[in-house]
């Protein structure tokens, strides 16, 4: 199996032959050390996954008048940068209490819904990708989605090669049952493909 590191460069590779003008607002990653910081201030332990993620692309920049629409690279897909991201999990988990503090945000639609990681060692979903998703889920706890960060790189990775992720007027465009099929294949134990 791929380690994220592969499939992330993949995942690039992916996007800058479907999709460049997204890669071309991607910013660059960040060291180790820099992400170090960021988990200290936020009282956190960083797995290696977010060590991953944040050296390879720490986000996307957001220009003024562009729609979120334009910064998906899949369904709630807009990457955060750390900054972003700490500032996020300690307004919605910290102080409005929105969800546990064991998860952390990854990504987000641009609207409501955040894509997040569990680090919490003893939970049963350490290391998932939970969706957090107050209209879809009625205002519930994260549901699982991805059962890993690799799962999750290899059901976009798979999205976009089997044409059900593709680019549009500059934006991302989704065949949602396609989506759903592969998927569920890549995400045997999460809940949402089970229930949606």
């Amino acid at each position: 199996m791929p380690n994220n590191k592969a499939l992330l460069t993949t995942l690039e590779q992916t996007l800058t032959k479907v999709y460049p003008s997204v890669v071309q607002k991607l910013n660059g990653g960040m060291t180790t050390g820099e992400i170090d910081k960021y988990a200290s201030l936020a009282q956190l332990t960083f797995t290696d996954e977010i060590y991953d993620l944040f050296t390879w692309k720490n986000g996307i920049r957001q220009t003024a008048g562009g729609s979120p629409a334009q910064l998906l690279i899949f369904p709630n897909g807009i990457p955060y940068s750390l900054n972003e991201a700490v500032d996020d999990y300690d307004l919605q988990a910290v102080t409005k209490h929105l969800f546990q503090p064991n998860y952390f945000p990854l990504f987000s639609s641009g609207t409501d819904d955040i894509l997040l990681i569990d680090l919490d060692a003893d939970s049963d979903t350490y290391k998932m990708i939970s969706l957090y998703s107050p209209p879809l889920l009625d205002g519930g706890d994260p549901m699982t989605i991805y059962d890993s960060f690799s799962s999750m790189l290899e059901t976009v990775i798979a999205c976009y090669d089997q044409k059900a992720f593709w680019v549009a007027e500059d934006r991302l465009a989704v065949d949602g049952s396609a989506y759903h099929a592969i998927a569920s294949n890549f995400n045997r134990n999460s809940e949402f493909w089970q229930f949606m």
